[in-house]
């Protein structure tokens, strides 16, 4: 008996995951179509009331609706999960509202999350495939689009450290079609005079090259030959392609509103200030003369770094707030202007979540993205919108060395800090002032032992203190990247030029060490 093919695609409506589904339908599949429109407006005989799902990714209920759909139609198991569906963003940064950035984190990447954990046993039972559709621009620079960009990357380093988990289980596969004519950029308020999506070559031509790298399962595959080229270039030469950017963005864009501000005691302004990496970073920065503001969710522990860098003879206020939570990202952001502007502000707040993706805690995990990830772009919009970094000030983003090596047992957290590399990658081409972005390996703190499989070796982790005294002089010296430390730098290497032998690594180090899944 011949058992039929089932595939559930997202953003099915329209473009690439309408095109997909057509080219599925003529060879006798009946794929589940996912989209947001109602069933009424689509006139196409592939949706039907037993193929269409109508749901909003942006929505938190996306998953059970999905989840309602299959159940209603006693349909136990998936072959093909095709995360097609995504919304995009074009403009300043500065310029970009709270919820546009919100919009593009639900949909983009949260919603993928939300419906891989959701459908999990499903693929299971067919020992089938989930394909993520990324973006080229996950590895390059974005200055107009550097949130979208920051999506895009982070569903690659979702789904990178999410391989190694399901090994065996379920194939897991990114797939980049590069620039394709879609309803998106019209969406997205992209004028065809900056950039002519029109050239771009239709969907009807990308997707059934995209269906057979589908097909074969390849890991990771980026289609068409100058697609290719040009993520080669990205990934193996990004200070050249950053340079590049640079002198055409100063060439082509108006500088970004600033103000020049009298002599006065630079002000530094750190995320998770009150422990770890952040008390450390604040008594750096305190003991160099700046005037500190912590923001921290602990009051005790606020206090106490507070005190401590007060018998320093340093200067420091704190913001209590819960960055993880909107309401507390919106007390932050008015509190703040009462200390701008800022030379320098340092986003180290973080939090994890470590184990098995499918059996943690979906909520859990939603929180890591937001503390991680929405925090910092929001707040970074708000910093720029309001003019409350310095002419000469500074951004600092603390990614993570997952960025380079993977990180099997917590796919949510590399996602998070693969996003925030590619943010900050964005902002070094598009601001005039200085990013820095730091990718910090084991780190000798509360935070790495409570998250640790294995705390038996601590004893070489770098101190806080050394990496904050990395990070001034990085800053200082007017660095953009920075990776602490020989050890460190070496895994980085490694895992950048042969990924795949370290996401072997960091599966048996890491991964295997949480027990069996």
């Amino acid at each position: 008996m011949t058992i039929e093919t089932t595939t559930l695609i997202t953003g099915a409506t329209d473009g690439i995951g309408l095109t997909l589904a057509r080219l599925l339908q003529a060879r006798g599949e009946r794929p589940f179509l996912l989209g947001r429109r109602p069933l009424s407006d689509l006139n196409d005989p592939l949706f039907t009331p037993d193929t269409y799902i109508r749901a909003d990714l942006s929505q938190p209920d996306c998953a059970r609706r999905v989840l309602d759909f299959l159940a209603g139609r006693q349909v136990t198991r998936l072959d093909r999960l095709i995360h097609n569906a995504g919304i995009g963003y074009y403009g300043p940064t500065a310029a970009q509202s709270p919820p546009s950035i919100d919009q593009l984190l639900a949909v983009n990447l949260l919603a993928p999350i939300r419906l891989t954990h959701a459908l999990l046993p499903y693929l299971k039972r067919a020992q089938g495939q989930v394909s993520f559709v990324s973006s080229v621009v996950a590895i390059m620079p974005g200055p107009d689009y550097a949130v979208y960009a920051a999506t895009k990357a982070a569903l690659e380093g979702f789904a990178r450290s999410l391989r190694q988990e399901l090994l065996g289980q379920v194939a897991v596969q990114i797939v980049r079609p590069g620039a394709t004519r879609t309803g998106m950029h019209a969406k997205m308020g992209l004028e065809t005079s900056v950039m002519d999506w029109r050239r771009f070559p239709p969907a009807d031509k990308i997707a059934p090259t995209m269906l057979r790298q589908i097909e074969r399962g390849r890991p990771a595959v980026t289609v068409g030959l100058g697609n290719r080229l040009l993520y080669g270039v990205g990934y193996y030469f990004p200070r050249l392609v950053a340079w590049g950017l640079k002198q055409r963005t100063r060439q082509t864009h108006q500088p970004l509103r600033t103000t020049q501000h009298p002599i006065r005691q630079k002000t530094c302004a750190i995320t998770g200030a009150a422990d770890g990496i952040g008390r450390a970073l604040a008594l750096r920065y305190a003991q160099a003369g700046h005037k500190i503001v912590g923001l921290d969710l602990d009051a005790e522990r606020s206090a106490v770094t507070q005190q401590m860098i007060e018998a320093a003879g340093g200067t420091a206020e704190f913001i209590l707030a819960d960055l993880s939570r909107a309401e507390g990202l919106t007390q932050v952001a008015q509190q703040l202007a009462a200390h701008a502007p800022f030379d320098c502000f340092i986003h180290n707040a973080g939090i994890n979540a470590v184990g098995h993706f499918a059996r943690l805690d979906l909520a859990q995990q939603e929180k890591v993205l937001d503390l991680n990830l929405r925090a910092p772009l929001r707040l970074t919009a708000v910093l720029l919108n309001e003019n409350q970094l310095a002419a000469d000030g500074q951004l600092i983003f603390l990614s993570s060395l997952s960025h380079y090596v993977s990180y099997p047992g917590a796919a949510v957290y590399a996602a998070t800090k693969d996003g925030l590399a590619a943010y900050g990658r964005s902002l070094d081409v598009a601001l005039p002032q200085a990013v820095l972005t730091v990718f910090p390996g084991p780190t000798r703190t509360a935070h790495a032992r409570r998250y640790s499989p294995d705390n038996s070796r601590e004893e070489t982790r770098m101190p806080p203190e050394q990496l904050a005294d990395l990070i001034f002089d990085a800053a200082e010296n007017g660095r953009s990247v920075l990776i602490p430390g020989p050890q460190n730098q070496l895994f980085a290497l490694l895992g950048h030029y042969w990924p795949s032998l370290m996401d072997r690594v960091m599966r048996k180090v890491i991964f295997e060490k949480l027990g069996a899944g």
